[in-house]
């Protein structure tokens, strides 16, 4: 695996040690590079509760400001550790935690942005208006790793094609930052362009080219008629990594479901950036 930097975002003001758990379980690695950035400013998730001892009333805020700190700093520490474990370098930019606009600037200069789903679809205040976070990602400068409430053992790879250039990239993306993962699992992916498709020839070209990346290789033609046989012929659950390269396969009601999805059988996503 190359030397890559990763940049952990880690949402609201309290923090499960399980998700740095099933980060390091997934992506352990001597030469890997790992930001931690806490963000702030996210709504539509848990945040601390100020203490209903007498000595804490009327001085709320400060009490919620205390206990962030020193949940910060026990993830910090827990980072520290973990990176101790596997080799690993880390850094903390902001001890304080940085703003989501703050967040998507500092991917230009990474190679993979981790978060969990519930900071996924968190909303944030962009321009005086409240979106959604994942709108914001997608001017991410590289690609985002979204991971579900509980990580299980990654089984499998289903990535989407449409047959576009964009899409194209996100393959290509994928196995140069990727590389082990895409050898030593068995690897699907799902086309979902018209029924045209591309002309033979270009087809035989990418077939080979996933040939030459992926061992375990096996394609599928996905749908609205066949969307069903994503479960059933694919077995898409907890236990895959879903590669989503291009906007458009959102299309398809059955994968929003799952990009949205926040239940134990979401898997693990991952979106590849077009630029």
């Amino acid at each position: 695996m190359n030397r890559i930097k990763i940049v952990l975002g880690f949402g609201g003001s309290s923090f499960d040690k399980r998700e740095l758990d099933g980060i390091f379980k997934f992506l352990p690695h001597s030469n890997m590079l790992y930001v931690g950035a806490v963000i702030n400013d996210l709504d539509g998730i848990p945040g601390v509760m100020p203490c209903q001892s007498s000595k804490c009333k009327g001085k709320e805020s400060t009490c919620v400001q205390k206990k962030e700190k020193k949940a910060r700093q026990e993830l910090y520490a827990y980072l520290a550790e973990k990176c101790e474990e596997t080799s690993c370098k880390y850094i903390i930019h902001k001890d304080d935690g940085c703003l989501p606009h703050e967040l998507i600037r500092e991917t230009q200069y990474a190679d993979l942005l981790i978060i969990n789903q519930e900071t996924y679809n968190a909303m944030v205040i962009n321009e005086g208006e409240s979106i959604p976070f994942r709108i914001l990602l997608e001017i991410a400068g590289c690609p985002v790793l979204v991971l579900p409430k509980d990580m299980a053992k990654i089984e499998q790879i289903v990535m989407t094609f449409d047959g576009t250039a964009i899409a194209m990239r996100g393959i290509k993306q994928f196995s140069y930052l990727l590389p082990d993962i895409g050898n030593q699992l068995p690897v699907t992916v799902l086309t979902t362009y018209s029924e045209e498709g591309p002309p033979n020839i270009e087809e035989k070209l990418f077939i080979e080219y996933l040939k030459q990346h992926f061992t375990n290789l096996a394609l599928h033609r996905l749908c609205n008629d066949t969307e069903h046989t994503i479960y059933s012929a694919v077995g898409v659950d907890a236990t895959t990594l879903l590669v989503v390269n291009n906007a458009s396969p959102q299309n398809l009601p059955i994968l929003s479901k799952l990009l949205d999805c926040e239940e134990v059988v979401s898997p693990v996503k991952l979106f590849t950036r077009a630029g």
